[in-house]
């Protein structure tokens, strides 16, 4: 088992140093403790040390942030039985129903609730009724998954790069605007309320935060076909999926600019869906609660007064592992 153990090698884990990484204490009582961590093998160091010291009262919410095929999911279990992890223990929130038949086929359980239902509406992204300046704008890292190519016949683009983490990085498209340093939230918001759509051009990604962004905003989406959960979200109003080439992309964003959307109903849409994957988490941690006794505390009461934005924490990995 050691020598498994020590050929064992996660395509990607979280880093250390001053990163925090996504971990969060959700409920801590006599009876049970529960955590949400953000994807599987991105935490192999810190389970690694730490799996031997898991209670059996321990359970924990799996977010996935980002795109996992069936290799990557294969990989996770590999993870869990070299460690012998207990798969009852860990509850996945699948983005899409690809999710949960690639997961499920190799024993995990969970259920499709969308990480982009925690973004919080009241946080930052609103509709602002600001006077439209862009026919596009692109918020993304540079990314080379992104495909920032496929915006370059779009006319008045606008785009909003953050930091690459390393990525092979994108050629980017003909624009009116690009940041020279990075914006605050608030910024990023104002930018889309300037613009008549959002582009997320990516094949394969996550559910994309600012996919949802650009819909809590009130702006409609342009998106290619794609692999990972954005594409739960729309519908013939809140979007157009086109082809991925630069005219398919340019005409889908002429055709929005020619027949703009209702703002406020874009925005209802995605709260109204996001409050549905949300009564399916607390059905879930009812579910929980149940099942370790714990009788004092109401699911939904509980859940109103601890959601946060992106429900997730931050900790360092030595924070972490003194739990444990």
């Amino acid at each position: 088992m050691n020598i498994i153990k020590s050929n064992f090698k996660p395509f990607y884990v979280w880093p250390g140093g001053a990163f925090r990484l996504p971990f969060r204490i959700y409920y801590e009582g006599p009876k049970c403790r529960i955590f949400i961590i953000e994807n599987i093998q991105h935490n192999w160091n810190w389970i690694t040390e730490c799996h031997g010291r898991f209670r059996k009262t321990d359970f924990f919410f799996v977010l996935i942030g980002c795109y996992y095929d069936i290799s990557a999911v294969k990989q996770a279990s590999q993870m869990f039985n070299i460690l012998n992890l207990d798969r009852s223990q860990f509850f996945v929130l699948f983005n899409c129903n690809q999710d949960k038949y690639n997961f499920e086929s190799e024993g995990f359980h969970g259920e499709i609730i969308n990480q982009n239902a925690w973004l919080d509406e009241n946080h930052v992204m609103k509709s602002m009724n600001l006077q439209k300046i862009y026919n596009a704008i692109y918020v993304g890292r540079r990314s080379a998954v992104k495909r920032h190519y496929l915006a370059g016949k779009v006319k008045h683009l606008a785009l909003v790069s953050g930091n690459n983490h390393g990525n092979p990085v994108s050629e980017i498209p003909p624009h009116d605007y690009l940041n020279e340093k990075p914006l605050s939230p608030q910024q990023v918001c104002e930018k889309i309320n300037q613009s008549y759509c959002g582009l997320i051009l990516s094949q394969k990604e996550g559910a994309n935060f600012s996919s949802s962004e650009y819909l809590l905003c009130g702006v409609p989406v342009v998106s290619t076909p794609s692999q990972g959960g954005r594409h739960v979200w729309y519908n013939d109003y809140n979007s157009i999926i086109c082809d991925s080439t630069e005219d398919a992309v340019a005409e889908a964003v002429e055709e929005l600019v020619r027949h703009p959307r209702d703002s406020q109903c874009i925005r209802q849409m995605h709260i109204e869906q996001a409050e549905e994957y949300r009564r399916k988490f607390i059905d879930v941690l009812a579910e929980v609660f149940n099942r370790f006794g714990v009788t004092d505390v109401e699911p939904d009461v509980y859940f109103r007064e601890n959601f946060i934005h992106k429900m997730r924490g931050g900790e360092h990995i030595e924070i972490i592992k003194k739990l444990f």
